[in-house]
Protein backbone atom coordinates (compact mmCIF):
# COMPACT_ATOMS: atom_id res chain seq x y z
CA UNK A 1 0.00 0.00 0.00
CA UNK A 2 2.80 2.51 0.67
CA UNK A 3 4.09 2.04 -3.11
CA UNK A 4 0.90 3.09 -4.70
CA UNK A 5 0.57 5.83 -2.44
CA UNK A 6 0.61 8.34 -5.00
CA UNK A 7 -1.65 6.16 -7.20
CA UNK A 8 -4.05 5.82 -4.11
CA UNK A 9 -3.96 9.90 -4.14
CA UNK A 10 -5.33 10.33 -7.50
CA UNK A 11 -7.71 7.02 -7.38
CA UNK A 12 -9.30 8.97 -3.91
CA UNK A 13 -9.72 11.94 -5.56
CA UNK A 14 -11.39 11.24 -8.64
CA UNK A 15 -13.95 9.16 -6.69
CA UNK A 16 -14.09 12.30 -4.06
CA UNK A 17 -15.14 14.49 -7.66
CA UNK A 18 -17.38 11.90 -8.44
CA UNK A 19 -19.75 11.55 -5.36
CA UNK A 20 -19.39 15.29 -4.12
CA UNK A 21 -22.78 17.24 -5.37
CA UNK A 22 -21.16 20.16 -6.54
CA UNK A 23 -17.99 21.22 -8.64
CA UNK A 24 -16.75 23.21 -5.51
CA UNK A 25 -12.99 22.40 -4.64
CA UNK A 26 -13.47 23.42 -1.13
CA UNK A 27 -16.56 20.30 -0.98
CA UNK A 28 -13.82 17.92 -2.91
CA UNK A 29 -11.47 18.78 -0.92
CA UNK A 30 -13.75 18.19 2.47
CA UNK A 31 -14.39 14.61 1.07
CA UNK A 32 -11.62 13.77 -0.28
CA UNK A 33 -9.15 14.55 3.25
CA UNK A 34 -11.09 11.78 5.36
CA UNK A 35 -10.65 9.34 2.43
CA UNK A 36 -7.46 9.92 2.53
CA UNK A 37 -6.55 9.94 6.09
CA UNK A 38 -8.66 6.46 6.25
CA UNK A 39 -5.96 5.25 3.61
CA UNK A 40 -3.35 6.09 6.03
CA UNK A 41 -4.83 4.25 8.89
CA UNK A 42 -5.08 1.34 7.17
CA UNK A 43 -1.41 1.87 6.35
CA UNK A 44 -0.73 1.84 9.56
CA UNK A 45 -3.04 -0.55 11.34
CA UNK A 46 -1.23 -3.47 8.45
CA UNK A 47 1.57 -2.91 9.38
CA UNK A 48 0.85 -2.82 13.09
CA UNK A 49 -0.77 -6.27 12.88
CA UNK A 50 2.15 -7.64 10.12
CA UNK A 51 4.86 -6.54 12.48
CA UNK A 52 6.56 -9.69 13.50
CA UNK A 53 5.30 -11.80 10.47
CA UNK A 54 7.47 -13.42 7.75
CA UNK A 55 5.91 -13.00 4.58
CA UNK A 56 7.10 -15.86 2.05
CA UNK A 57 7.76 -14.86 -1.39
CA UNK A 58 5.90 -17.80 -3.52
Amino acid sequence: MRTYRRHAVVVILIVAAVITPTSDATTLIMVALPLYFLYEISIFVSAYVNRGKVVSAE
